[in-house]
């Protein structure tokens, strides 16, 4: 499946999945104040993260360390922002939009590559979350933030790339997953995500309403 899917088109959305997740990691280091070091340090890890922790779970050497071309490809994601970064801010959250870019590409193909790697359908699914998610959790812990995913408020972060994951691995599994139907799931993915922000989309959430301790009779404890 994989070496079907691979060329020119792959090789297109890896490399726009990368440059996605770099801009998304370099642009949270200038929100943080990090230094040019710092900026690109952030964004090879975003853009790395994900796809090193898919080719763990596989068995694999991370292909990062085989085509260095993706951290050359990180490391100009950055300088994009270091030369426009007054022109990014303007974006309504830059960040967020260019992690869901990031993240509807990767859940896909990390997808294809743990079916590709021999995994079934569902370790499949579960890999290709990982792979989508994984880059933008090492950016927020690093950059010092709660992981996006992890946020009571964030908005269908990780629902958006099990359902890609998960109709990837089901498409593939009967025959009929082409390159223009992967391209498509990517996509909606990745629709799906910045609709859920802006439509306030979320899963519930367990109240966080304290309530009063009182003694045994029935006043309020200090």
């Amino acid at each position: 499946m994989i070496d079907g899917w691979l060329g020119a088109v792959h090789a297109t959305l890896v490399g726009l999945g990368v440059l996605a997740f770099a801009i998304s990691g370099a642009q949270l280091a200038a929100e943080k104040r990090m230094d040019v070091v710092g900026m690109a340090f952030l964004a090879v890890v975003t853009a790395t993260g994900g796809g090193m922790l898919r080719d763990l779970l596989v068995g694999r050497t991370p292909v990062v360390l085989v085509d260095v071309w993706m951290v050359g490809v990180a490391i100009a994601g950055a300088a994009i922002v270091f030369a426009l970064h007054r022109w990014i801010a303007h974006l309504a959250r830059p960040v967020l939009v260019f992690d869901a870019i990031g993240l509807g590409i990767f859940c896909v193909e990390g997808t294809i590559v743990a079916i590709d790697a021999g995994i079934g359908p569902v370790g499949a699914a579960i890999v290709g979350m990982l792979t989508g998610v994984g880059g933008g959790i090492l950016r927020d812990v690093l950059g010092n933030d709660i992981p996006t995913v992890m946020r009571r408020e964030s908005r269908l972060y990780l629902l958006p790339a099990l359902a890609g994951s998960a109709l990837t691995a089901l498409l593939v599994e009967l025959g009929v997953a082409s390159t223009g139907v992967l391209v498509g799931i990517g996509a909606a993915v990745i629709a799906f995500r910045l609709l859920a922000e802006r439509f306030r989309w979320r899963v519930p959430a367990l109240s966080t309403t304290v309530l009063p301790v009182v003694r045994g009779d029935g006043t309020p404890a200090p």
